[in-house]
């Protein structure tokens, strides 16, 4: 009876551990202009239509942004989101601390570009390819 329990621990052990491998993630890559320049500084985001998509969030510097496979996007549509704040902070008041300020970087980027986005893409990390933004702003 002992061998049996130990054998059954072991079974159910060994079955929890495997549990389903993660999704596939892959490399993504490319370049954001702004009114045909490079875009200096800011933020791309791949935002999941798909329920098993994940969220991925990129860094544009000098106009190229870049994530590794293991920090890139799954299998899906995504939306995509741009950022590109201002150079020029503005002083605000704090309205979780009263009497204080904090300095915030106003977004740059009209709306369309950003929570009203409806630019997407489709994403496969078997064929991982350059998805490059061509952004017009006044």
């Amino acid at each position: 009876m002992r061998g049996f329990v130990w054998f059954l621990a072991v079974i159910v052990v060994v079955g929890c551990a495997r549990g389903p491998a993660p999704p596939k993630r892959g490399k993504l890559e490319g370049k954001v202009t702004l009114n045909g320049k490079p875009v200096a500084s800011g933020l791309v985001r791949f935002m999941a239509l798909d329920p098993s998509a994940l969220n991925v969030v990129a860094q544009v510097k000098d106009g190229q942004y870049s994530l590794p496979a293991e920090q890139g996007p799954t299998k899906g549509k995504y939306r995509v989101e741009f950022s590109v704040p201002s150079a020029t902070k503005q002083r605000m008041p704090n309205d979780e601390v009263p009497g204080t300020f904090m300095e915030i970087a106003p977004e740059t980027l009209p709306p369309r570009y950003h929570r009203d986005s409806q630019i997407t893409i489709d994403y496969e990390p078997d064929q991982p390819r350059s998805h490059d933004f061509q952004l017009l702003a006044p």
